[in-house]
């Protein structure tokens, strides 16, 4: 499998097995398995890849550095990045004592007011090392901001934490005395402008209920009418 091949296959996993299970016919358990042949089905019905796509899979699973998915029991889930409400299985455990998340200058500055939130995911983000936070956060930003984490100062606040792989720490959220934001540019007088309105917009919002928006996980994929095919 050429590397053009292998990221087109890994970002098809991390849409279905992230986002949209249900979109394509595929029923995601409460800790985020799905079916693995249904899925190799789905990976052939939707050209993404052909005989091979078992073992192309089962390349990435594996062969990858960075964990991302695992497969268990004739099952395969994704093992962090979820914006559906699933419950993972990880058992609270202590981290480190710093914890980071790469963010862009804007979501910094909400950090420093208001701590670190999902944002439409099942829990937040945090790497083990900086240079990993940096890696993720260049996904957005060519710049990112680094937050540290103080997790006993979040674990006082009543912060539980979940270990997914040796680089990714999940959690429900952080509080903002916990983040150590550093030094941020002033914002200019229009965004300050914009966020004081959007502030006080919300204070003034009846309280009935959080939002949930999923993130667009990729446009790269358009939806056909699938035909379910037999595998050689």
């Amino acid at each position: 499998m050429d590397r053009k091949q292998a990221t087109r296959l890994s970002k098809f996993l991390s849409l279905v097995l992230r986002h949209r299970p249900d979109e394509y016919g595929l029923h995601m358990d409460e800790v985020g398995f799905v079916d693995f042949e249904s899925l190799i089905d789905v990976i052939v019905a939707e050209d993404i890849a052909a005989e091979t796509a078992e073992d192309d899979v089962r390349e990435i699973v594996e062969g990858s550095d960075r964990r991302r998915f695992e497969i268990r029991d004739g099952k395969i889930r994704a093992l962090y990045g979820h914006s559906s409400r699933v419950r993972l299985d990880y058992p609270d455990q202590d981290p480190p004592e710093r914890l980071y998340h790469g963010t862009s200058v804007a979501s910094a500055y909400r950090v420093s007011e208001s701590g670190l939130q999902p944002d439409g995911r099942a829990y937040v983000h945090l790497s083990s090392t900086a240079e990993e936070a940096d890696s993720i956060g260049r996904r957005n930003d060519d710049d990112p901001v680094i937050v540290e984490i103080d997790t006993a100062a979040a674990r006082a606040a009543g912060t539980t934490f979940y270990q997914a792989t040796d680089l990714i720490w999940l959690c429900s959220a952080i509080p903002a005395d916990a983040c150590k934001v550093p030094t941020l540019p002033e914002r200019p007088r229009v965004e300050r402008a914009a966020h004081e309105r959007s502030s006080s917009d919300q204070a003034a919002r009846p309280r009935g209920g959080v939002r949930l928006v999923e993130p667009d996980a990729s446009q790269e994929f358009k939806r056909r009418t699938r035909k379910k095919t037999g595998r050689r």
